[in-house]
């Protein structure tokens, strides 16, 4: 490959880095074609794009962009998986994956700026994702409001119940 070449694909690398909410490295050696493509395919879903990369590459762009806390990572066949929504989500699609498949090793993460190795990479994708904190917020939100409307509706009915036996009453 050509410099110029090489140039482009280091900082394109460094650019993705900088951009994507969380990144994620991974040994991949060992997955065939098809499971290759069925981990994009779900890495797709989540908004997370994919990137098979040389590390010599690899390690000019993360030295250019000051992370040199992910070159011990960088040995061996590596992917990059670059999230650019959700974070945690694609955390636990790679996490869910390499569980079934075992030929997929995690090796670390670069996630709120931070790099952080397997075990923290596992953490983060046990935590709840933003759509699921979202729901948990309107719940504890809405949880107080829906017993206020039940408190009321029952002292509603008490009224009704006694302007009618008060009818009752009155027409016997």
């Amino acid at each position: 490959m050509a410099r110029p070449e090489k140039e482009k694909i280091v900082e394109e690398i460094a650019e993705k880095i900088t951009q994507a909410k969380g990144v994620y490295l991974a040994d991949y050696k060992g997955l065939d074609v098809e499971e290759i493509s069925e981990l994009r395919s779900k890495l797709r879903e989540a908004e997370v794009e994919f990137k098979v990369v040389k590390n010599t590459l690899a390690r000019l762009s993360v030295n250019k962009i000051g992370y040199e806390a992910l070159l011990p990572y960088l040995e061996g066949p590596t992917a990059m998986a670059f999230a650019l929504a959700d974070p945690v989500v694609a955390a636990k699609v790679l996490s869910d994956f390499a569980k079934k498949n075992d030929k997929l090793q995690l090796k670390a993460c670069i996630f709120d700026g931070n790099v952080y190795d397997e075990k923290r990479f596992r953490e983060i994708a046990s935590l709840p994702s933003k759509d699921e904190i979202y729901a948990q917020t309107v719940g504890m939100v809405s949880a107080p409001l829906r017993s206020l409307v039940t408190v009321l509706n029952g002292v509603v009915a008490s009224i009704v119940n006694v302007l009618d036996q008060i009818k009752e009453q009155k027409e016997n």
